[in-house]
C-alpha cells in the first residue's frame, strides 16, 4: 500500500444533504413573511406620522382664527360705547368733511392703481424662477438613508433580514461542496414551499387546492432528484 496516497473523503449521508438545503429553504421562504409584513407595519406608521403633522398646523390655524374672533367680538362693545358717545362731538367735524370725501377717495384709488402696477411690475413669472433641484435630491437622499436606517433599527423587520442573508451565506457555502445540478433545485423548490407555508402563518392566508398540488408536485420533484444522485 502506497502511504504517499491520499484518504478520500468521507461524504456525508443524503439526510445531511437534504437537511442542509431544507435549512436553507427555511432561512429564504419562512423569513420572507415576516419581512414584507413588517416592512408593510412600518409604511403604516410613517403614513400616520406624516397626516398627524399635516393636521396639526391647521388645527392651530383654526384655533387662532376662533381666539381673533373672540377678541373681535370681545372689542366691538368697547368701540360702539365709544362711538356712541363721541357722536354729539364728531358731529360736525362730519359735516364739514363730507366736502372732502370725492377727493380723498380718488386719491386712494390713484395711490391703490400705482401700488399694483408696482407689484406687477417687480413680478418674476413662475417659468422664470431658478429650480433648486439640488436641494430636492438632498432632501430625497436624506430622507430615504433615514428610512432605511429606522426600518433596520425595527427588530419585527431586521431579524429574519438577518437570518435571510445568512441563509443566502449557507448556500454559497455548500454550492461549492455538492453538485450545481442538484443544489440549486433543492434549495429554490424548498424556498417555495415556505414562503407558502409564512405566508399561512404570519398572514393566515388560506391556502388554496392548486397550490396544495403545486407543492406536492414540488416535493415529488426533490424526491426524484435525490433518488437518482443516489443511483449515480
Amino acid at each position: 500500500m502506497d502511504p504517499d496516497a491520499s484518504v478520500p473523503a468521507d461524504q456525508p449521508s443524503v439526510f445531511n444533504y437534504v437537511l442542509s438545503f431544507l435549512l436553507v429553504g427555511v432561512a429564504w421562504g419562512f423569513t420572507t413573511p415576516f419581512i414584507r409584513r413588517a416592512a408593510a407595519d412600518f409604511n403604516a406608521r410613517q403614513e400616520a406620522a406624516q397626516k398627524s403633522q399635516s393636521q396639526s398646523p391647521q388645527t392651530q390655524s383654526a384655533q387662532s382664527t376662533a381666539e381673533e374672533q373672540e377678541l373681535q367680538q370681545q372689542s366691538h362693545p368697547a368701540s360702539g360705547a365709544t362711538k356712541n358717545g363721541d357722536g354729539d362731538d364728531n358731529k360736525e367735524e362730519e359735516e364739514s368733511g363730507d366736502e372732502d370725501q370725492p377727493l380723498t377717495s380718488n386719491a386712494r384709488s390713484t395711490t391703490a392703481a400705482a401700488a399694483a402696477a408696482a407689484g406687477d411690475s417687480t413680478r418674476v413669472p413662475a417659468w422664470m424662477k431658478p429650480k433648486s433641484t439640488s436641494s430636492w435630491l438632498t432632501t430625497k437622499i436624506v430622507s430615504v438613508f433615514w428610512t432605511v436606517v429606522n426600518l433596520l433599527r425595527t427588530p419585527a423587520y431586521s431579524i429574519p433580514l438577518i437570518i435571510n442573508l445568512t441563509g443566502s451565506i449557507w448556500f454559497f457555502l455548500l454550492v461549492g461542496k455538492h453538485e450545481l445540478s442538484l443544489t440549486v433545485p433543492l434549495a429554490n423548490s424548498s424556498a417555495f414551499l415556505f414562503t407558502v407555508l409564512g405566508e399561512w402563518y404570519v398572514e393566515r392566508k388560506v391556502i388554496a387546492k392548486e397550490t396544495w398540488l403545486g407543492m406536492a408536485l414540488v416535493l415529488g420533484g426533490i424526491g426524484l432528484c435525490v433518488h437518482s444522485k443516489n443511483q449515480s
